[in-house]
């Protein structure tokens, strides 16, 4: 497996390498830009909801060029894995990494279906959309956790999507741990990107 990394790290030259990383480096940024919208919602008392959703579109954008996706093809599968292995290597990324985990991503991605389950599942089908603030401030028994549709506490930092929780801290902590790390990068390969703030 070493061997075959070391490979592949080889032919991925400077200039291949230098495009993927600019890559990621602008998804990063698009990213800490959707948190500074979604905390001015917060702070407004507005609505963070697409501010969330816009983080988390380009957060899944970071981690699918450091961990892509398998696809049909079998072929381009094995290609963009290796390119996922080849770059989590050039800049120190471990598998495991908070922005690897796309799950919320798919939710907003596939809603349709969710909803499908939720129609499906629902005891009482009432649904509670966008709430903001701790879940105690929806009680009562008609009322579950699959029912709470997008769900953000500011105190906790925790997104909710019909009670899978996800932790927002620890995702922005992630894409600005990968950021660094490519900014790293970037500024031994193209000495002009050195400039560029982390």
């Amino acid at each position: 497996m070493r061997i075959s990394l070391l490979l592949l790290v080889t032919v991925m030259d400077d200039h291949l390498l230098q495009i993927y990383l600019e890559q990621a480096q602008e998804e990063c940024e698009r990213s800490f830009k959707a948190i500074e919208q979604l905390n001015a919602a917060l702070a407004s008392k507005g609505d963070p909801f697409q501010s969330a959703q816009a983080l988390v579109h380009h957060a899944a954008a970071v981690s699918r060029i450091f961990w892509p996706p398998g696809g049909r093809d079998s072929a381009k599968g094995e290609r963009s894995r290796r390119r996922g292995e080849a770059l989590r290597h050039s800049i120190g990324v471990a598998e495991g990494h908070p922005v690897q985990d796309r799950a919320l991503r798919d939710h907003f991605e596939h809603f349709d279906e969710r909803l499908d389950e939720w129609a499906e599942g629902s005891s009482n089908r009432n649904m509670v959309k966008n709430l903001v603030g701790p879940r105690s401030s929806i009680s009562g028994p008609g009322i579950s956790d699959g029912d709470i549709i997008n769900h953000y506490d500011p105190a906790t930092n925790v997104y909710a999507f019909r009670g899978e929780h996800f932790d927002v801290q620890a995702l922005t902590t992630g894409l600005r741990d990968i950021y660094a790390k490519v900014n790293k990068k970037l500024g031994t390969i193209w000495p002009h990107n050195r400039g560029r703030g982390g």
